[in-house]
């Protein structure tokens, strides 16, 4: 399969790639970043009345000429027949990510992946599924002892220590193993799945996703007063959404799932602190931001002591560095990973752009370098925000 991005090969337009869950965080990436390459793609979205989530794809470059939205929800099944229809490719990104899950999460995660991966079977011109996943499902449940995860690795579905989120991505990955392994192997799709870490990097809209939600928090010292001792993987959203398109394009990579994190971890009390450097001084506010790291009994009784269920989500993460091994996705998909310090600086920036920083006054970064103050409180006639 040729590798159009690599061979600068300009994709022939019958060459359609459906991505689900469109307007999300990466596949709204992903979708930028096909129509920039020359492909014409089909997004899903789950309401073309919602302009919140409609209009930040309709806005991309090339979207009048080779992007077509249709409706179609994960837990309908009749959804999809049409939504795969003509399509050579599927990023399957969509998937239900509440920073605290409950046991609906799963059915959903699960439910859908088998909806879309049932329909693309079906099909008949479907060629390969590109699965996007989590570390979730590589590292979580496991005590936290040190260690180097990789793709051989596997979530503990048995512990105690493993939330509904992690259980969700652990459960749909499986299934849609199973699910793809009892295909008649001569006629079925390729599969690919990608396990990215916490994914930071530009906002290309101002919903509000689990990412974007954890970083407004910790620009706050109110609602993050102190960084607990956790260590994450961490990937910049641009990457992700490279790795999606060149898995899709790789002939090599099919029956493989790969870890797309940059190495190595950060500990939240480092993010705290480049956060710090960079916006403790911004126009006539200044954000303040913690840079305690609190002792894992306190942060324990803290999420106990405010019913804080975000805190009390972090509380199985608390523990050693942790460590993944990203060698596969540097030798199959020539993956080079952005400074995450770049990725979490920027992913505030276009955050007060978008006003997800509820502040009235804050400082933007031109091209140039300069600083302007950009007011938050009103916007332009045509929404736009004014910067003085």
């Amino acid at each position: 399969m040729i590798l159009f991005s690599s061979l600068n090969f300009w994709p022939p337009p019958q060459i359609m790639v459906l991505v689900t869950g469109a307007s999300g965080y990466i596949a709204l990436h992903c979708v930028k970043q096909l129509l920039e390459d020359g492909y014409t793609v089909r997004g899903t979205v789950r309401s073309l009345q919602n302009s919140a989530k409609v209009s930040p794809l309709r806005d991309l470059k090339y979207s009048s000429e080779r992007l077509e939205l249709v409706e179609a929800d994960l837990e309908c099944p009749d959804h999809w027949p049409r939504a795969v229809e003509g399509c050579t490719y599927i990023m399957h990104i969509a998937s239900p990510w509440p920073i605290v899950a409950d046991e609906g999460t799963i059915k959903i995660a699960k439910n859908g992946t088998l909806n879309v991966l049932k329909a693309a079977a079906d099909c008949g011109t479907v060629e390969k599924v590109v699965l996007t996943s989590s570390t979730a499902a590589i590292n979580d449940g496991h005590k936290n002892d040190a260690q180097i995860f990789d793709e051989n690795c596997w979530g503990n579905l048995e512990s105690k220590r493993i939330e509904n989120y992690s259980r969700s991505k652990i459960i749909a990955e499986k299934a849609a193993w199973d699910f793809w392994k009892s295909l008649p192997e001569e006629s079925r799709f390729q599969l690919t799945v990608l396990n990215p870490s916490f994914v930071v990097g530009p906002v290309l809209s101002d919903q509000k996703h689990g990412s974007a939600k954890i970083i407004r928090r910790m620009m706050d010292y109110h609602t993050f007063p102190a960084a607990p001792k956790v260590c994450l993987g961490m990937v910049d959203v641009r990457d992700v959404a490279r790795a999606h398109i060149r898995a899709m394009e790789c002939g090599k990579c099919s029956g493989e799932r790969i870890l797309i994190t940059s190495t190595p971890s950060i500990w939240l009390s480092q993010l705290a602190h480049w956060l710090h450097e960079e916006f403790k001084s911004q126009g006539k506010i200044s954000f303040v931001i913690s840079r305690v790291t609190t002792p894992n009994w306190l942060a324990k009784l803290y999420a106990k002591a405010t019913c804080d269920p975000h805190f009390d989500a972090v509380k199985y993460r608390l523990g050693p560095k942790l460590e993944f091994d990203n060698a596969k996705s540097q030798q199959l998909l020539q993956m080079e990973y952005t400074p995450i310090k770049k990725s979490v600086t920027e992913m505030v920036y276009s955050m007060l752009e978008y006003g997800m920083i509820d502040k009235k006054k804050r400082s933007k970064k031109s091209r140039n370098g300069e600083c302007n103050i950009v007011d938050y409180s009103g916007t332009e006639a045509n929404g736009a925000n004014k910067v003085y």
